[in-house]
Parts: structure tokens; sequence; C-alpha cells
């Protein structure tokens, strides 16, 4: 049984980092889709060097693909935007303009959702395969994560930001997958 209680060490440590300053080096992020279309790469290119060479925001980000994109889902969000509330952007985006959505299976799990500007032709299915090549840094020293499970990672007193979800540890929304987490295995 999974414990949620941290020991005091284990506070300890988690409080001397969230003092600190987390930061990454990302070096190399590839993102690919099983129906992924020389049109839909090239659309996702021009996305991704807008967003080089101008920082936005998580909703500025969202807002973009959404315009130049022909359909995003909920993977290409956290992974290739790292947007870590990607529900919450897409409501802010259907409050300002009609948002086409539906549920799809993505890697095998049906709550993937698919977001377009207009009913179209759909992947039913899709599948996604991402590499991330990132150092984690707290406090300026090169700091790994401890585990490669989320479960083992809070056992060990980690701090765990949502890109640490997204760079190292394949969850996309940190908060839902910890508050299932808990659900399933109470203190």
């Amino acid at each position: 049984m999974l414990g949620w209680n941290l020991t005091k060490q284990a506070k300890r440590k988690a409080k001397l980092t969230m003092e600190k300053i987390i930061h990454y080096d990302i070096l190399k992020v590839k993102v690919r889709s099983d129906k992924e279309s020389t049109r839909l790469t090239s659309q996702w290119d021009q996305v991704l060097q807008i967003c080089r060479d101008k920082p936005l925001g998580e909703i500025a980000r969202a807002r973009l693909a959404f315009n130049l994109v022909d359909y995003i889902t909920s993977e290409d969000l956290p992974f290739r935007l790292f947007i870590t509330r990607a529900p919450q952007a897409m409501a802010t985006i259907g409050e300002e303009t009609r948002v086409y959505k539906e549920h799809r299976v993505i890697n095998g799990k049906q709550s993937g959702m698919i977001y377009a500007k207009s009913e179209q032709m759909l992947p039913r299915e899709i599948h996604y395969t991402n590499e991330f090549v990132a150092t984690r840094y707290v406090a300026g020293t090169k700091t790994p994560l401890s585990a490669t499970s989320l479960v083992d990672c809070l056992k060990a007193g980690d701090v765990i930001t949502p890109l640490d979800g997204i760079l190292f540890l394949g969850c996309k929304r940190i908060a839902s997958d910890i508050a299932r987490l808990k659900k399933s295995n109470p203190p």
C-alpha cells in the first residue's frame, strides 16, 4: 500500500527543494503521430518556430496551435507545447471561438480528446511516440529525479513539477494522476 504521509526527511527535502529554483535544459523534443501527414508536420514546425522566436504563455501557445494546425490533441498540448493545464487552456479558447471537440483513442486509451476549428475527417485512433532529452537543475545543480515512475518519486519525497511529469515521467496531467493515485491508495 502506498503511504502518502512523507517521512520527516522527505518533508525536509521537499521543503528545501521548493525554496530553490528548478529549471530545465531541453536539448531535444521529438513528438510524432502515426497519422501525421507532411502538411501536419509542416504546420507543427511553423507553430514550434514561432514559440521559439517569441515567448508565449500557455493559452497563447494553445491558441496559436489551434489557429495554425488542422487539429490538435490532448497529447499535442502537453508534449509538443509543454502546456501543463491543457483542459483549462482549451476551455478559454472555447469561450473565445467555436471549438469542435471529440473523444478519441490516443495511445490505446479512450480518454483522448481532439480539437479542431471545424468538423472534419479526424482520425479515430492516434498513436504518439515521444522522445525528450533534458537535464533538470535545482538551484543550478544537475539534479535528476530519484526514479522513473511518479509513485516512486513521491515515495522518495521528490518535489515534482508539471514539467517533470512531461519530460521525465510521461505524465501529461500530473495533478489528476496524483489525485487518482491517492484515491486508489489512501494514506
